[in-house]
């Protein structure tokens, strides 16, 4: 107990210190970058403002070329424009992905709606381009900081209209806004006051200087009211009193929706209308201009545009910092750090303290930096920020302290204004989808404090916090007793997770969020084979099951009651309670009774729980299925993850987690484990950000339980596989094929790297490549048919665009191309490291690829796999010559232009890729020790195993899990059968017969005379099912016709009662606990099982063979073009890298020499591999373009997963307690969560869990929860 608590508290330390860092940091980054973003603003404007004024300046006679300073003034003019550009292009990607493939939120806008909008915006960009065109190059630096804090009148004026009769303190909170309206008001017409006096500084005779302040008296109120029309979402509001504003509000209220579509318009349109706006300024300054310093035309000054542009663009290669080009890149850096770390802040809950405070402490902040570099302690600084040397004098020091005076009553006018940065506002993953506006990184603080993204929200979600059902439904078959102790535990985990949460709700009152019910149904499935104990053949459990009640005893020895026992039409189900009071059924399947196999016994969980037991829920939509393999470990914490996800987006319906393969220590498991890494590490979270994954595996996945009731996704999901491709795609992959389905019909699909969970994976080599040839075989199965219906995939799902379709079509198409690809890299590579001929290199390697595919046609699959194995290990051998020989290398014997090839750099990019997610997964770091494991055994596991999977087609089995038939006793003989009869007629004490009416029904007696019926569709008629026997376990002998007559089954009783005995002793002892199921139960399986779940039988010989034949034929077909596709792409690209280097080769066949020597063929087998053609370029261009894709959707996933992590602290360092005021208030919430303890032996066991991570079983604790 100590120990838990000791690792409780340093988890809960640990946290603390964590967001404590965050905020510190986020508190940093967006002060500095807000001030490193205004600052760079203003050095270009000020740059700019030189330029202007130099043409016209008295010194025009020391300056024979004026037109160079109009140039550069266009250099800085462009630098800004870009500036203003990169948050507008920003959000027109965001809005263009969202509206291709996030169909389902957003909606067009009314025309009313979408002109409004439009108009609203395109003044603001007209307001923009007159602040920094004309009004900031008229002022001083220390004028135009002050004059961004009256950017609100429109926002004032909104506020005094919007609030309403019955808001509390009205007449104080109007007074205030009046305030505030007319402090802004000030500011836009302060000019007039302090205009004389400004013109005193001017020269007589500089009259541009002078026609430029005149602008001012117009432009600058013109500006600053229309930049504030930009801003006014924040504060109308649809229930304000007035109609105008209500209006708004209602056009606010539909931007939640519209925005996307609106936006896409409008930020192209705010780029050219900026652009132009600049460039008539200029153009009326510039001919004011011309006039006076140089009498030049108009034309003059488009050419300055021009070469200003340029000019633009070569500051690039300067080593300058102040240089335009690198000052707009760290003013466009900052900004965009700014506007990351304000969202972050807001969605981590510190939005008062690291992102209200340090916006508002920007400007005042920033004055003190310049008035420091005004009084020259900073010199560097001095000639980029100071527009007038002079601005301190005597003269000028009324007007200063007039102006500081009325930017103070500015300040705070904009903190009233501005007001609800101060309130909590949470930013969901669905708001961050709809809202599109970015920032404006002119006025980046300005902009933050007006977005719509920071206005609180006062939305709950109720559908969130109800309660939840959530059913664990395992599917089991022959798991070793390893891998059940891992599930068992997992089970006992979720229970007491369960126990405590509900003991804590019902007796302390505590307010859960996850606070949910849970069960546990086991599916086994195939649980029976027939047993001939002592001449009496019967049906009983086989080894697998009775392991997993041995298990389960021994890990609860003390605490289980004894289970539940149920003969079922099925077969037969054990119910346990476990210690936390959940219940937990195993269904036990006969085959001769069912079907089996994991797609039907999925089928068989749905229709039970879903459209049975949950039938009367009102609302199944928090309601889930946890589906799970039989060899998983995890825990609840997991689960939590799931739910929560599915919570907060309501669209999806199945979510997944993140699998970590686990196993004994060897080469495949290895592999895996670097394989797993990459796939989740990549295309999960890019599939999930583009728009759905593919597939949720079943091993480990969350489904809402109302998206199986659609009839369409049932139907198909339950039809039989009557063609030979429904076989593949259905039966090879049923988790895949029923996302396949959902896909189809519109949901989402969505994957949490957050949760996670350890799986057993294959730990050899022969049932590696039996699973692998079944996902191969599924993936490519329901991949193409997602192509095929992409049309109505397109037009049915929200989620799915033409780019989703488009990301895919490429990876299936980089995935066909794999084989042919490494094919062609270990000819190359045994050319150069073997100093062969490039055509015997692909010779040699040809004919190795010919035998392993003749042998796959030919030989048996032991063999296949034999000659397999072989390969591989001849395959990685080469591939190690290979690394040794490149490190030899790099000493200095090869060329440096070898080093640089397009390979070279694409391969160490892609080495620099693998290291970096790795980083960005600091748990899963030692995955990169099994990275020269996956590079040896690529050759095998990439262009073999296609092969393999490929021409095995045909072969319909599943591959892992075979059990041994050695030891299993054999179905009884026609002479055994007599026997049986015999001895059972024998049996008085516990079994009688009473009429029945039409009938007999058999009855079970045990020593207390209690009588117990098992009805009459328990029997078993092993006639109409040893066709089927057959073909679903060769291993099975199956039972003859003859050996059991129609009229002679006495043993189909037994049969149904002895299946979970060891021994005829364990009959008695079992007795007591047999519940036969009520009368509706068994309506209901009967009708079940008859209606879809009834045994296959295919007596019918034609259709079998009609099965294989057109397997065969799908094998045949999709051969050839797998083998054709790629022998064209190695013949395509081999003869390109041939052709290309036919002089060289010409070249040494002319020497003196008849043979190469070692040098020169060296050099040869350089050259002709680093030589690139355009094919090359292509593919690694493209596999280039489609990994930096994933890896950017792996950097915004891993983003997200920290914000989750950091929202769930709470720092309550300055907050009262919040105990004593609920308890003053009348609210009792109790601060102690009691964990239940279980008597298990597990706990014991533990250290040797698989996954190495400790069990919290056996525990008592108790947790603050206040």
């Amino acid at each position: 107990m100590k120990m838990l608590h000791t690792k409780e508290k340093a988890n809960s330390y640990f946290k603390i210190c964590s967001k404590l860092i965050a905020c510190c940091v986020t508190f940093i980054a967006i002060l500095s970058t807000g001030i490193v973003s205004k600052g760079a603003i203003f050095f270009m404007i000020s740059s700019m403002s030189n330029e202007w004024t130099q043409p016209s300046s008295g010194e025009r006679v020391q300056d024979p070329d004026p037109y160079k300073h109009v140039v550069r003034f266009a250099c800085w003019m462009w630098s800004l424009f870009f500036s203003f550009a990169i948050p507008e292009l920003f959000g027109f990607l965001q809005s263009l992905h969202i509206c291709v493939s996030r169909r389902g939120c957003w909606t067009r806008p009314r025309f009313v709606d979408f002109t409004i909008v439009f108009l609203f915006e395109t003044a603001q960009a007209i307001g923009m381009a007159l602040l920094l065109g004309s009004v900031f190059t008229g002022l001083s630096v220390l004028h135009g900081i002050l004059i961004t804090n009256c950017l609100y009148l429109v926002p004032a004026l909104f506020n005094f209209l919007s609030r309403k009769p019955d808001e509390p303190k009205r007449a104080a909170k109007i007074a205030t806004d009046a305030f505030a309206f007319f402090a802004q008001l000030s500011g836009c017409l302060h000019w007039t006051f302090i205009r004389d006096t400004t013109a005193l500084l001017s020269n007589s005779y500089d009259f541009s200087f002078i026609q430029r302040q005149r602008m001012l008296d117009w432009t600058l109120p013109v500006s600053l009211i229309l930049i504030s029309i930009g801003w006014w979402e924040n504060h109308v509001d649809k229930g304000a009193p007035v109609g105008f504003i209500k209006f708004l509000g209602r056009i606010k209220e539909n931007m939640k929706e519209t925005r996307p579509f609106t936006q896409i318009f409008v930020s192209l349109w705010k780029l050219l209308v900026f652009v132009g706006t600049m460039l008539i300024l200029a153009d009326v300054i510039f001919m004011t201009q011309e006039e006076h310093a140089f009498g030049a035309t108009s034309d003059l000054f488009l050419l300055a545009i021009k070469n200003g542009f340029i000019q633009f663009g070569n500051s690039l290669t300067s080593v300058n910092w102040t240089s335009p080009f690198y000052v707009f890149i760290i003013q466009s850096t900052a900004s965009f750090f700014f506007y990351c770390f304000g969202t972050f802040a807001c969605k981590i809950g510190v939005q008062r303290s690291c992102f209200a405070l340090p916006v508002v402490l920007i400007t005042p902040s920033f004055i003190c930096m310049w008035a420091v570099t005004q009084f020259d302690l900073l010199n560097l600084c001095h000639d980029c920020l100071s527009t007038n040397a002079q601005y301190f004098t005597n003269e000028n020091y009324q007007r200063t302290v007039i102006l500081l005076c009325l930017a103070f009553v500015w300040f705070l006018s904009q903190i009233w204004i501005t007001l609800h940065i101060w309130k909590p506002a949470e930013i969901s993953e669905q708001s961050e989808t709809i809202d599109t506006k970015w920032y404006n990184s002119f006025v980046i603080d300005q902009s933050m404090n007006l977005s719509p993204h920071y206005h609180p929200s006062t939305a709950i979600d109720e559908t969130g916090s109800a309660a939840k059902t959530v059913f664990a439904v395992v599917t089991m078959w022959h798991e070793s007793t390893e891998e059940i102790q891992n599930i068992l535990k997992s089970i006992f985990r979720m229970d007491k997770d369960q126990c405590k949460r509900r003991v804590a709700s019902d007796y302390d009152q505590v307010i859960d969020p996850h606070l949910y019910r849970y069960e546990t149904h086991i599916f086994y499935d195939d649980a029976f084979e027939w047993d001939s104990r002592d001449g009496v053949a019967s049906r009983v459990v086989n080894h697998f099951v009775n392991d997993f009640i041995a298990m389960l005893h021994s890990m609860n020895c003390t605490s289980l009651d004894p289970p539940t026992i149920s003969p079922t039409p099925y077969g037969g189900c054990i119910t346990w309670i476990l210690p936390g009071k959940t219940k937990m059924a195993v269904h036990l399947k006969d085959k001769t009774k069912i079907r089996t196999k994991k797609r039907w016994s999925q089928l068989m969980y749905i229709e039970y729980l879903i459209r049975h037991e949950m039938a009367n829920c009102i609302d199944l939509s928090n309601v889930f299925l946890l589906s799970l393999d039989g060899d998983m470990d995890f825990r609840a914490k997991s689960v939590h993850i799931l739910v929560d996800l599915m919570n907060a987006q309501r669209d999806v319906v199945i979510a997944c987690n993140r699998s970590h393969p686990i196993g004994s220590a060897g080469a495949i498991v290895w592999y895996q484990m670097f394989e797993y890494a990459i796939g989740f590490w990549l295309l999960k979270p890019s599939e999930d950000l583009l728009g759905s994954i593919l597939c949720a595996p079943g091993c480990f996945s969350l489904i809402r339980a109302n998206v199986l009731l659609d009839e369409e996704i049932m139907t198909k999901l339950d039809a039989l596989s009557e063609k030979a491709h429904h076989m593949i795609q259905r039966d090879q992959g049923e988790d895949r094929w029923l996302c396949t389905l959902l896909i189809k019909r519109g949901y989402r699909l969505a994957y949490s790297a957050s949760s996670y969970a350890y799986t057993h994976c294959p730990e050899t080599f022969e049932e590696f490549y039996n699973q692998r040839r079944r996902w191969v075989l599924s993936i490519m199965a329901n991949t193409i048919d997602v192509f095929l219906n992409c049309r109505q995939i397109v037009k049915m799902n929200p989620n799915i665009s033409w780019l989703y379709i488009v990301f895919q079509a490429v990876l299936l198409t980089l995935g066909l191309l794999c084989p042919g690809s490494i094919f062609l890299g270990l000819v190359n590579i045994s050319a150069i490291t073997f100093l062969l001929n490039p055509w015997i290199s692909l010779a040699s390697h040809s004919v190795l690829i010919l035998i392993f595919i003749v042998t796959c046609f030919l030989a048996p699959t032991r063999v296949q796999l034999m000659v397999a194995k072989c390969l591989s290990a001849l395959y990685g051998l080469i591939l190690g010559i290979v690394g040794i020989n490149s490190a030899v290398s790099i000493s200095g014997y090869a060329s440096v232009e070898s080093y640089w090839s397009i390979h070279n750099v694409f391969f160490l990019s892609l080495v620099c890729c693998i290291f970096l997610m790795a980083c960005l997964h600091l748990n899963e770091i030692h995955c990169l020790l099994a990275g020269p494991i996956y590079m040896l055994l690529t050759p095998s596991m990439s262009m073999l195993l296609f092969f393999y999977a490929i021409i095995n087609m045909n072969v319909v089995s599943w591959g892992t899990r075979d059990s041994n038939s050695a030891g299993r006793a054999t179905p009884p003989r026609t002479e055994t059968l007599k026997k049986d009869v015999e001895s059972y007629s024998n049996i008085g004490n516990n079994y009688k017969e009473t009429a029945d009416g039409a009938g007999t029904v058999p009855q079970i007696s045990n020593e207390n005379g209690q009588t117990f019926n098992t009805t009459h569709e328990l029997s078993i008629d092993t006639t109409s099912y040893q066709s089927w026997e057959m073909e679903q376990d060769a291993e099975d002998a199956a039972v003859p016709s003859s050996s059991i007559p129609a009229d002679q089954n006495p043993y189909k009783t037994r049969a149904s009662l002895n299946w979970n005995l060891k021994t005829e002793v364990e009959l008695s002892k079992q007795l007591p606990n047999v519940k036969c199921l009520s009368d509706e139960d068994n309506s209901y399986w009967n009708n079940l099982i008859a209606q879809k779940l009834f045994p296959v039988v295919d007596s019918n010989k034609e259709h079998k063979e009609r099965i294989s034949i057109d397997l065969i034929r799908l094998r045949n077909l999709s051969f050839t073009l797998f083998i054709s596709i790629n022998s064209l792409f190695v013949a395509l690209l081999f003869g390109m890298q041939v052709n290309s280097d036919i002089s060289i080769l010409q070249g040494l066949n002319n020497t003196n020499s008849s043979s190469y020597d070692t040098l020169e063929f060296t050099k040869f087998n350089d050259d002709w591999v680093s030589q690139t053609n355009p094919m090359h370029i292509v593919l690694v261009v493209l596999a280039g373009l489609m990994i930096a894709i994933q890896f950017v959707a792996l950097l915004i996933s891993r983003t997200k997963n920290l914000i989750r992590l950091l929202s769930s602290v709470e720092l309550k360092f300055f907050r009262k307690n919040l105990a004593s005021a609920d308890s003053a208030n009348g609210v009792r919430l109790s601060n102690k969560v009691v964990l239940i303890r279980f008597n298990s032996a597990a706990n014991r066991n533990e250290k040797n869990s698989a996954s190495n991570h400790q069990t919290d079983l056996g525990q008592i604790s108790t947790i603050s929860q206040l």
